[in-house]
């Protein structure tokens, strides 16, 4: 059952991660369409121009979780440097031994540290390199199984504005990414080896039509997988942004839908709240995202 995508490590990597994003079919090549857009574009923030700090949650079925939390700030003249923390894992898991009886809480959780630099060579093309700390994390509580993996991981973005309010941008994702985990203290038979994430190549158009936004990408993974994607964006002239996306995976089709409302209090900088939905794979159900936001 474990096809395609589904083989590979690095699943909560490819899952979208952010509320914004839920309503752009997960186009993550923009920061009009993703918060956490860093992580997978390290070029998108070079346009920006503003320090932001975002944070948010994704509750799923079964359990599971995403959290993000991510900043950003200009380096003048022309860079600027983006980090964030990305967990994700699942509750409330009963571990059982061979006879059946509950052997305690088992511990689930992966965690991505992330850092990136983008610089701007002139008002039209930005280029952004990015590197991601991998953790996992499988344990029981106790010294019958506690078993960490770790590793590292690389990306490099491209953002290109050809005309007035059209953008390009091209990235390559989790290059060299992957978990290494070592059992011989665990097992008698233990071994070192190595969990590989799918290095991918993705590229997007965005273009602003007035109050409207229009954003395609097609995200291509070296293992002969692809996901397209596509949304639309409209700003109205009440602080209200809304979103309406869908990509194609696995040959089905996952719409989605996204609201950011700008608010700011007594004077203070902008803030913005974020809420999305997406329909999940067949049988999952819906996933729901809550975020915040704030830029200065």
């Amino acid at each position: 059952m474990a096809s395609g995508l589904g083989g590979y490590a690095g699943a909560a990597s490819r899952f979208t991660s952010d509320p914004l994003a839920a309503g752009t079919g997960g186009i993550t090549l923009f920061y009009n369409t993703s918060t956490n857009s860093y992580s997978q574009n390290p070029s998108s923030t070079a346009f920006l121009g503003e320090r932001s700090f975002d944070a948010g949650l994704v509750q799923l079925s079964l359990d599971r979780y995403i959290y993000s939390v991510s900043a950003s700030t200009p380096l003048p003249p022309t860079a600027t440097l983006a980090f964030g923390v990305i967990a994700a894992g699942t509750n409330n898991i009963e571990g059982r031994d061979s006879r059946g009886y509950a052997t305690g809480e088992l511990t689930d959780n992966e965690m991505t540290y992330l850092v990136s630099f983008s610089n701007k060579f002139s008002e039209k093309l930005a280029f952004g390199l990015s590197f991601k700390l991998l953790t996992r994390h499988f344990g029981l509580g106790s010294d019958d199984l506690d078993l960490k993996g770790s590793g590292f991981g690389a990306g490099i973005g491209i953002t290109y504005k050809p005309l007035a309010g059209s953008t390009f941008s091209l990235a390559i994702k989790d290059w060299n990414s992957s978990y290494k985990w070592k059992t011989e203290d665990i097992y008698e038979l233990g071994s070192s080896y190595q969990d590989v994430f799918p290095m991918s190549l993705a590229w997007g158009w965005l273009q602003e039509l007035g109050s409207f936004r229009i954003a395609l990408e097609h995200d291509y993974y070296f293992i002969e997988e692809s996901i397209f994607r596509g949304s639309v964006q409209w700003q109205s002239h009440y602080n209200l942004l809304l979103n309406f996306g869908a990509s194609f995976e696995d040959e089905i089709l996952y719409p989605g839908f996204s609201a950011r409302y700008e608010l700011s209090w007594r004077g203070g900088p902008p803030m913005h709240l974020d809420l999305g939905m997406r329909i999940g794979a067949p049988g999952e159900g819906m996933r729901n995202y809550l975020g915040w936001g704030v830029n200065f």
